[in-house]
């Protein structure tokens, strides 16, 4: 079976468990305010169309499948969550700080990475290390999002789970 690429159609599951409400351009604006970034316009409307939750397209180079996508959610309760919880887990975990997480299972991560500066982040897969020097590993998967967009796929009998063992 052959992967099926995403074309710019049909990105999310309908009715995910794991999406929040629909996306206003207050949710946008305060996000970007609280992160200190600019998120990727091509982000910005998958997240108009479905404010995250479970995607079709979730492999990347046959061996890192990110299940779901985070959305931005802002509830009354001023509890921040999706993306602007990404503080939170970067001060837990010692992830670097220049990242705004995108999907994780607290073990691996994918994320959009500011290191260069608060516009045109790169998108990056980050794993946990056992090593006391260095914790997470990181691996640089596109130059920007919607070159990251681009390399995922629905998955084929060639996927396979990523060797985080591998050194890069």
């Amino acid at each position: 079976m052959k992967a099926s690429y995403y074309t710019g159609r049909d990105f999310w599951k309908k009715n995910s468990a794991w999406s929040y409400e629909p996306l206003k351009e207050r949710a946008i604006q305060e996000a970007e305010n609280q992160l200190k970034v600019q998120l990727p316009p091509s982000y910005i409307s998958l997240l108009k169309e479905q404010n995250g939750g479970e995607v079709y397209y979730s492999y990347f180079n046959n061996s890192i499948n990110m299940y779901f996508m985070e959305g931005i959610d802002i509830d009354s309760e001023g509890r921040r969550l999706g993306i602007l919880s990404s503080k939170y887990w970067i001060e837990l975990l010692g992830l670097p700080s220049h990242i705004v997480l995108l999907w994780g299972d607290f073990h691996h991560y994918i994320a959009l990475n500011y290191k260069n500066g608060p516009t045109n982040p790169s998108v990056v897969y980050l794993w946990e290390r056992h090593m006391e020097n260095r914790r997470w590993g990181t691996l640089q998967l596109a130059p920007d999002f919607d070159e990251f967009l681009s390399k995922l796929h629905r998955g084929g009998k060639e996927s396979k789970p990523f060797n985080n063992t591998c050194s890069f």
